[in-house]
């Protein structure tokens, strides 16, 4: 089953912060990920997150963008959309969508699922 931003959009930050919401959206597709910890730590991937994530250079539909917000290397994770647009969920809006463009800068890898499904 493929999941629709509308399972997620107006979920708080609580509910499902950004990681969990990557977690939500690929598990509606019957792939089980683990946690944010196992996949990325300090500036980069970890080996385990390179055995099932292949960084690539342009986006496609549910690629997961990882993005430096705060100055701490990959902090923030989103799932890209398509057409330009990703959702993710933040402590302030919850889980919403919004344009690539405005966080392209604070990009630091592309990375598209090559695990296996549950």
């Amino acid at each position: 089953m493929r999941p629709t931003v509308h399972d997620f959009v107006g979920k708080t930050w609580p509910e499902l912060p950004c990681w969990e919401l990557v977690v939500a959206w690929y598990a509606a597709q019957g792939i089980a990920l683990r946690s944010y910890t196992d996949y990325w730590m300090g500036n980069g991937p970890t080996d385990a997150a390179l055995s099932e994530w292949a960084p690539v250079r342009e986006p496609q539909e549910g690629d997961i963008l990882a993005m430096n917000l705060t100055g701490r290397a990959a902090d923030h994770v989103g799932i890209y959309l398509g057409g330009g647009k990703f959702l993710h969920s933040t402590e302030y809006a919850g889980v919403c969508i919004e344009q690539l463009e405005r966080y392209r800068r604070r990009i630091v890898g592309i990375y598209r699922y090559t695990g296996d499904k549950a």
